[in-house]
């Protein structure tokens, strides 16, 4: 349902029990009409607004709470998928095709957020991006390091790829 026919529908209720109201009370006893009668309705009519409220908040706070949770995690990968990309390239030339590689995968994302597909779409693009990462992880196997510098920054690549390829998984999972 579009929020034009949800807010339609609200309105027609609303309308509708404000004619109700009216033609209850022409035929309505005279003693339910009284000051305490109304006290009780505006008591009730109070107790519910309250807990509209309270389930509202609870409401939007679960959903700031969510999308904290997956812009920290946006976050965590750019963070990240620099930091690898910056490793390479001290690694030196060997790792030229790795980071062709990162630059392929993240215009990819790019372009699949641009895109906005379906929600059923999401979940098969969220496994082609960890599968992109799965690819670098390969790549980075591949690389047969020449000094003990290089032994360390692969380490380190590898560490960051793996690191990335689990905040993925976590972020498709949220989401």
């Amino acid at each position: 349902m579009s929020s034009i026919t949800i807010g339609l529908i609200a309105a027609g209720c609303t309308f509708s029990g404000a004619l109700l109201g009216v033609w209850l009370q022409k035929r309505l006893p005279r003693h339910h009409l009284d000051k305490d009668s109304h006290e009780v309705v505006k008591l009730g009519a109070g107790m519910l607004a309250t807990i509209t409220a309270l389930v509202l908040g609870l409401l939007v706070s679960s959903a700031k709470g969510t999308f904290d949770t997956i812009n920290e995690g946006i976050k965590q990968v750019s963070a990240k998928t620099i930091l690898l990309d910056r490793i390479l390239a001290q690694y030196g030339p060997d790792a030229q095709a790795v980071r062709e590689q990162i630059k392929r995968s993240v215009a990819a994302s790019l372009e699949s957020a641009r895109l906005r597909k379906p929600v059923g779409a999401a979940e098969s693009t969220a496994v082609q991006l960890t599968n992109r990462v799965e690819l670098v992880q390969s790549r980075l196997r591949e690389l047969t390091p020449q000094t003990e510098a290089q032994h360390q920054l692969l380490a380190q690549a590898s560490q960051i790829a793996g690191d990335l390829a689990q905040t993925r998984w976590l972020l498709m999972e949220e989401a």
